[in-house]
């Protein structure tokens, strides 16, 4: 399994500008950063994101999401928090911030996770500490055992709250565009235009122009 401990600046969000709101600065006390820590810590977050829980581990191993195991596991490679340091999980309300702490918050490294990316959620038990298993078109396997037990699961419970709402709000927005596209189908406006003149609705003349209009445009 290769250790890799390259900084990719691809998976770092752009800079937010000042996010120092109060409920930030509560969440960045409660996990003991400094000052250096918590200023690039909170440069990665956008102006409105807000931090909802912060969990606290050592690493975090991904690999591809390939049915093949062994496929999986040639490709999976592991980010390690520094001698002393945290791998902090944050979910926020619109992602997953996996922050690789290293000896100087310039090698930090910052890995995000849409919500957009993420179809299963699990809070698993490996080597007797707790991890959670994201899947996607990755799968992480994080290390959160140096938070409680009770913070890990209430964070994993949230994130599943949020990916069941989801294909709700995804379906409903398909079903109107197809409702959209289905009331400026021609072909069937003209039908429902014949079906009017058959009940008494439109007049011939009335009827043959809004035929040939509709005509027109297939």
């Amino acid at each position: 399994m290769p250790i890799d401990d390259r900084t990719d600046a691809r998976d770092a969000p752009a800079a937010g500008g000042d996010v120092l709101a109060e409920q930030a600065d509560d969440a960045i006390e409660r996990i003991g950063l400094d000052e250096a820590d918590r200023r690039a810590f909170l440069e990665r977050l956008d102006v409105d994101e807000q931090i909802q829980h912060v969990l606290r581990g050592r690493l975090m191993d991904y690999e591809t999401n390939d049915p093949d195991r062994e496929r999986r596991e040639e490709s999976r490679t592991r980010k390690m928090a520094s001698h002393g340091r945290d791998l902090l999980t944050v979910v926020t309300n619109r992602r997953l911030l996996v922050v690789v702490q290293r000896n100087s918050p310039a090698d930090h490294e910052y890995r995000s996770i849409a919500d957009d990316d993420i179809t299963t959620v699990s809070l698993e038990t490996a080597n007797g500490n707790q991890r959670l298993v994201i899947q996607g078109g990755t799968r992480y396997y994080i290390d959160v055992g140096r938070s409680s037990a009770d913070a890990a699961s209430a964070a994993s419970t949230q994130l599943r709250q949020r990916l069941e709402t989801q294909p709700a709000a995804e379906q409903s927005t398909d079903a109107t565009s197809a409702a959209e596209q289905s009331a400026d189908d021609p072909l069937e406006r003209l039908e429902r235009l014949a079906t009017l003149f058959e009940q008494g609705y439109l007049t011939e003349r009335e009827f043959e122009a809004k035929k040939r209009e509709l005509l027109d445009r297939i």
